[in-house]
């Protein structure tokens, strides 16, 4: 990988990874466009790459969403990476580290006081007036040589694009209509200075309950009445709490159900 085809934004990233150098995240890469950012960091990882690398790209022209959706916004609108780790921690806990990279951008936009939650699993959602969802994130992982497990995490976040007149498929907003202007450059930085932060809590034996816990504070979901759309069938019911691996405990009332994965629908408030 080289950013000499846009020499500007790649010094840039040459910065932003001496703002990084005590964090895993100090080879930083910049394309102008690709296909997709996880599909480049998984061909990366069967070829040896080691725990660390980030890649982001000006466009995505295959960016998919959690069920294979295609997601493509205009080139240079918005912040599009992925990152590649080999995460020290349990295998039951691997499905924290996706919501553990949502809560580290909740955190980023609180301190520049823009309120956001984590609707579950890992999407990010803009609180208040401007609701709607800001980011999201799929992780996809891989067997290297040594059989041991390297994980790919691509977030999608909102910064300029859409607008409110912008038609998009569903109710997506961006962080310029809410008032917050900040270069993705910066935006990168900030996310995974946090990252490491959740990463690190992560490897700690207390680590998942911790995380588990921030996650209920900045949750977007638990309280809410759901539907839970799955291959097996939908379940409807009170989201009440999250597991120790980061499931989602749904209730119907006579019944509580552990959801790993499937699309949660918001029915109304609490």
């Amino acid at each position: 990988m080289n950013g000499n085809s846009n020499h500007q934004t790649w010094k840039e990233l040459e910065l932003i990874g001496k703002s990084l150098i005590n964090t895993r995240f100090r080879a930083i890469y910049y394309v102008p466009q690709t296909g997709s950012t996880n599909s480049d960091l998984l061909s990366q990882a069967s070829q040896g790459a080691e725990d660390g690398l980030v890649l982001a790209t000006g466009h995505q022209s295959t960016g998919r969403g959690r069920l294979d959706r295609l997601w493509e916004a205009p080139p240079r609108t918005n912040l599009l990476f992925s990152v590649l780790i080999q995460p020290k921690i349990f295998h039951q806990s691997f499905q924290l580290l996706t919501p553990a990279l949502a809560l580290s951008l909740v955190n980023v936009l609180a301190g520049h006081g823009v309120d956001s939650q984590v609707k579950w699993p890992n999407d990010v959602w803009l609180s208040g007036k401007q609701r709607g969802k800001v980011a999201g994130i799929l992780a996809e992982s891989i067997k290297v040589e040594d059989l041991s497990q390297m994980i790919v995490i691509g977030m999608g976040c909102n910064v300029t694009w859409p607008t409110s007149k912008d038609n998009v498929p569903f109710k997506a907003v961006s962080l310029k209509e809410v008032g917050l202007e900040i270069e993705p450059n910066d935006l990168l930085c900030a996310i995974l200075l946090e990252f490491e932060n959740q990463l690190s809590k992560l490897e700690n034996p207390d680590g998942p309950e911790l995380l588990r816990k921030e996650l209920l504070e900045k949750s977007a979901t638990i309280g809410k009445r759901v539907l839970v759309q799955q291959h097996s069938g939908d379940i409807e019911g009170q989201a009440v709490d999250l597991d120790p691996s980061g499931a989602l405990i749904i209730s119907d009332g006579e019944k509580e159900y552990s959801i790993l994965a499937g699309d949660v629908i918001h029915l109304r408030e609490a």
